[in-house]
């Protein structure tokens, strides 16, 4: 088996959908998930990113987190697709502003209606009001959230497991998955040696 990344729980695809079709359209709020970009490390560590790309050119620190979190590390699927924007303007050594990233998700077609609760979650990120000096904080934040929320998915896959598979593959699977969690917290501690 391939190695685990950190991926939220099975029922996510229906979760989002439900959050970024919620939007009261007579106010504009979003009244099922109160969702806070203030309060939330994923929100901000991609404000921070964004905030921190004002300083001129692309930080070593801003170089290293892109290297080293991943977008699978978002538990939020709108996150995601922000932060693989980030990283991939990063890595090209390209502006990573707010309005580098709105012109990067625009020219990608997403500026046409599906994508409208999109772009308003970006809209959201964008005045949460992390500085870019946080961008550290917050990625070891999102990091740790992702490796503890990689453990239900590991639960999952074990329970899935004892139910389906031979009994001379369960150890065998066990292990595996051990593994993979070892790695996932030797990621996290590299990245917290680096700080």
């Amino acid at each position: 088996m391939t190695p685990l990344s950190a991926v939220p729980p099975p029922d996510e695809p229906e979760r989002v959908v439900r959050s970024l079709a919620a939007v009261d359209d007579d106010h504009g709020i979003d009244n099922e998930t109160a969702h806070e970009p203030s309060t939330d490390p994923e929100a901000l560590l991609l404000c921070a990113l964004m905030w921190s790309a004002h300083t001129g050119g692309v930080s070593a620190e801003d170089l290293r987190i892109t290297a080293i979190v991943t977008a699978d590390d978002f538990d939020d699927v709108a996150y995601r697709r922000m932060f693989a924007v980030i990283a991939g303007l990063v890595a090209a050594g390209e502006p990573y502003d707010p309005a580098s990233v709105t012109a990067a998700f625009m020219r990608s077609g997403s500026g046409g209606a599906k994508d409208a609760p999109l772009r308003r979650r970006l809209n959201e990120v964008i005045t949460a009001g992390a500085d870019g000096f946080t961008a550290v904080h917050y990625a070891d934040i999102v990091l740790s959230q992702s490796y503890r929320r990689s453990y239900r998915t590991v639960a999952a896959a074990i329970v899935h497991a004892a139910e389906e598979l031979p009994e001379e593959y369960l150890f065998d699977h066990l292990v595996e998955h051990g593994r993979a969690q070892r790695a996932l917290w030797q990621r996290l501690n590299t990245f917290r040696a680096g700080q």
